[in-house]
C-alpha cells in the first residue's frame, strides 16, 4: 500500500485494503499439432477492459514440426455472442530487409470460426504476405517475395520484443480468453500444403488436433536453482574436507 494511504488510514481511523490489479482474463498456449502436418506455436492473450494484447511466437521447426510454416490466420471460437474486434496493430521482429504491415479482422460468419485475424489478403489460405515465420527455418524453407515477421529460433521467451504482438479493442461485451478456443492456420511453401491447428473441436466439427508442448529441457529459473544447489553442495563438501584434514592434523 502507498505510504500516504497508510498514514491517512492511521490518522483517520479508516481501514483501507489495497486492491489487486484487475483484468478480464489471460490465456497462454504452448501447442503443437495440425491436420495436414505438424506445426508448433506459443500464444499469450491478455484482456484488460476492452483492450486486448495477443503475443504470437512461431515455434515451427521444434518438436518435429516443419520449420517453413508461415502463420497467416489466427481465429477465436467458443466466444461470447456479440463480441467483435477492431482493426489490430501489429509489431514484432521481422526478417532482415522485410517491412511487414498489419493484419485484418473478419468478424462474423465468413469462415468456420467467428473471429478471423488474417494477413491482408483475406480469404486466400495460401497468402503469406505479413505472415509470421519461424527463425528455425532456412532461407530456402520460406517464400522469398512476401514481407514476413520472424520470431527467433529460441526457447527463451522472456524478451517481449521477440514476440509478434497484436493490440486491438473489443466491443459488444466482455471476453475472458481462458473460456474460448484458438485455431492457427499456416502455409508451407515448400510443399504447398495448408495446416490448421485447433485447441478444441472446431465449429465445423473438426476434432481438436493441438496438444500442449511438453519438454524435458529445464527453464532458465530451474537451471539457476540447479546451479545454486550444486554450488551449495560443492561448498558443503569442501567444508567437510577441511574439517577432516584439521581433525587428522
Amino acid at each position: 500500500m502507498d505510504k500516504r494511504l497508510m498514514v491517512l488510514a492511521a490518522t483517520s481511523g479508516l481501514m483501507l485494503i489495497a486492491a489487486p490489479a484487475w483484468a478480464d482474463g489471460f490465456q497462454s498456449y504452448r501447442m503443437c499439432g495440425g491436420d495436414m502436418f505438424k506445426t508448433c506455436a506459443a500464444v499469450e492473450i491478455t484482456v484488460t477492459g476492452s483492450s486486448v494484447t495477443m503475443k504470437v511466437w512461431n515455434l515451427s521447426g521444434t518438436n518435429g514440426s516443419r520449420p517453413g510454416t508461415v502463420f497467416n490466420a489466427i481465429g477465436f471460437y467458443n466466444m461470447p455472442g456479440g463480441v467483435t474486434f477492431g482493426a489490430p496493430t501489429v509489431a514484432g521482429p521481422v526478417r532482415p530487409g522485410d517491412n511487414p504491415g498489419n493484419w485484418a479482422f473478419k468478424n462474423g460468419g465468413q469462415v468456420a470460426f467467428p473471429v478471423d485475424n488474417q494477413v491482408l489478403t483475406p480469404g486466400d489460405k495460401f497468402a503469406t504476405n505479413n505472415g509470421i515465420a519461424s527463425g528455425c527455418a532456412s532461407a530456402s524453407d520460406l517464400p522469398s517475395q512476401p514481407e514476413l515477421y520472424l520470431n527467433p529460433c529460441s526457447s527463451d521467451m522472456s524478451n517481449p520484443a521477440n514476440w509478434v504482438t497484436f493490440t486491438f479493442q473489443l466491443s459488444g461485451g466482455s471476453w475472458d480468453p481462458s473460456t474460448s478456443d484458438l485455431v492457427i492456420r499456416g502455409y508451407d511453401s515448400s510443399s504447398g500444403q495448408v495446416v490448421e491447428c485447433w485447441t478444441d473441436t472446431s465449429p465445423g466439427g473438426k476434432p481438436a488436433n493441438c496438444t500442449p508442448i511438453t519438454t524435458s529441457v529445464p527453464e532458465p529459473v530451474t537451471l539457476t536453482l540447479l546451479a545454486t544447489g550444486l554450488a551449495g553442495m560443492s561448498g558443503a563438501s569442501a567444508f567437510r574436507r577441511r574439517k577432516n584434514r584439521q581433525a587428522a592434523d
